[in-house]
């Protein structure tokens, strides 16, 4: 394991499995949801990239039983306010191979902080536009994407006739 992925653990406060599992859901999730050439730039710029997502890829098809996968969706839905969609299948993935719900929103901040170190801002915006609603984390503010809504002062406009 990298450096970069064991200070990333160590600042989550979770063992490197947690972090790679972790990890590996997200990136695996981005990689249906972003552009090939945007994730091609990902899996370029984030350490041990391809063996991650490769790990996380085996373990979820060792694991998969459609009902117990099937349960733990449910149960990500219900803790999500009965939202469905990306979110429920990202943290239904993780919750599955083991990673409490509690945990993974407690590690995403600090795995998004990671993303930002590593990859430029035009893929972040893109990271943060296809990343599903997760109560609680707000993916755009924690990968420091830029802010197309940027406020500009009003022009100042002179009337004919005004009187200073």
């Amino acid at each position: 394991m990298s450096e970069s992925l064991k200070n990333l653990a160590a600042s989550a406060g979770v063992d490197a499995g947690t972090i790679e599992k972790v990890l590996g859901g997200v990136l695996s999730f981005l990689k249906t949801r972003v552009s090939p050439e945007t994730y091609e730039t990902i899996e370029t710029k984030i350490p041990e990239a391809r063996r991650i997502v490769s790990g996380f890829t085996e373990a979820e098809a060792e694991g998969s039983d459609g009902g117990l996968f099937g349960k733990v969706s449910d149960l990500a839905g219900k803790l999500l306010g009965g939202e469905s969609g990306g979110a429920t299948d990202l943290l239904g993935k993780l919750v599955k191979l083991g990673v409490p719900v509690g945990s993974i929103t407690a590690i995403l901040p600090k795995l998004f902080q990671f993303l930002s170190a590593h990859l430029p801002a035009d893929v972040l915006k893109q990271i943060a536009a296809a990343l599903p609603a997760i109560p609680g984390v707000d993916p755009a503010a924690l990968l420091a994407a830029p802010d197309d809504t940027i406020d500009f002062p009003a022009p100042v406009v002179e009337l004919p006739g005004a009187v200073d």
